[in-house]
């Protein structure tokens, strides 16, 4: 018993601490239309701000009018944020003798693209929105809450996430420069001289980009569906490409064994240049890599989505990389023209009669 007492005393006492921390101001009915004059979140330290999986409070003057006009049902109320309506959600609590609607701030499935747009392309880690609530999801009712600020991105768990993506981003690179992940060429010769791989590059490149942006989304958006079907394609078709090279290579290096041992001339020569110079189609496939990159990480950063892409961009990937794996074929190795080394020395003419 005196265990209950106990803490059932500590409740009382942090209640009471709680609502000393955060000062709420009271403006009694006058028969007006509704109005939303304070929000505030439970956080003591900063009452101002609330995110995903929030509670936020907000008080109304003349909330028994608001009642009205939604036949006396509480969950019929819509919460508003800078001016779009929260469809799906409903209230947690109505008090209509203090006039306070209560709400858990969470994502549903009619409100997913107002969340993108409130969350989208994050400067800071809290951005000021307009909050009111409305009888109906067209119209919402007169606010002055202009103080009180959305929480985009959770400081702690976000600056976690930097971290972590250096240490990846820095792993991976290491794994590609020390060992033969990235690069081609026959097991005789060390890792390093190995030359680097364009095809699984690419491979590398989309895994570090799908990993990071899923975190990042599933991080602010608390979403974990997030991977589209374009985003698969280009996946599936850097893994068809590097499974073309590699059986190319391969029957290269059967019929000629010596013809992948030659060293790597670094990654930009490596993945650009077939045994003679730059060629062309390498180029195409590594530019349009880099360029759906920054598209796919804009897009990620703005809309907290992965991209879809158009079927045409798609195709233009698929022909760049089929174009890339049809010159292959033809391509020079190392002991066809070894990249330089000179003419070889013209035969002596033939003795004299």
């Amino acid at each position: 018993m005196r265990t209950i007492t106990i803490a059932l005393l500590m409740l009382l006492a942090a209640a009471a601490a709680l609502a000393a921390a955060i000062p709420e101001p009271t403006l009694p009915d006058n028969g007006g239309p509704p109005f939303v004059y304070f929000a505030h979140s439970y956080y003591a330290d900063h009452p101002n701000m609330g995110g995903l999986d929030d509670r936020v409070s907000l008080h109304v003057q003349n909330f028994g009018k608001l009642l009205e006009e939604v036949n006396g049902n509480c969950a019929n109320i819509v919460l508003f944020i800078d001016g779009m309506p929260i469809k799906g959600l409903k209230p947690e609590s109505c008090d209509k003798t203090l006039g306070h609607v209560r709400f858990l701030l969470h994502r549903t499935d009619d409100s997913d693209d107002v969340w993108h747009k409130l969350l989208g392309s994050p400067k800071h880690y809290s951005k000021p929105v307009s909050i009111s609530v409305g009888a109906d999801t067209q119209f919402s009712v007169r606010a002055e809450v202009n103080n009180f600020y959305l929480e985009a991105v959770p400081r702690f768990w976000f600056r976690l996430f930097m971290v972590l993506a250096v240490v990846f981003a820095v792993f991976i690179v290491t794994l590609c420069r020390r060992t033969s992940i990235i690069r081609s060429g026959s097991k005789s010769v060390p890792p390093k001289q190995r030359p680097f791989s364009l095809s699984l590059f690419q491979m590398v490149f989309w895994f570090f980009l799908v990993i990071v942006a899923y975190v990042f989304v599933w991080l602010i958006n608390d979403e974990l569906d997030t991977i589209t079907e374009s985003v698969l394609a280009l996946i599936g078709i850097g893994a068809a490409t590097a499974i073309g090279a590699t059986m190319i290579d391969k029957s290269k290096t059967d019929k000629q064994p010596a013809a992948a041992d030659y060293p790597s001339r670094g990654f930009i020569k490596d993945v650009l240049s077939d045994a003679d110079d730059i060629s062309l189609h390498r180029f195409q496939m590594f530019v349009w890599t880099l360029v759906l990159g920054v598209i796919f990480v804009a897009s990620v950063y703005k809309n907290l989505s992965m991209p879809e892409f158009s079927t045409t961009l798609l195709g233009l990937m698929g022909i760049s990389s089929g174009t890339y794996l049809g010159f292959k074929v033809p391509e020079k190795t190392a002991t066809d023209a070894p990249s330089g080394t000179a003419d070889p020395e013209p035969p002596s003419p033939p003795p004299a009669a």
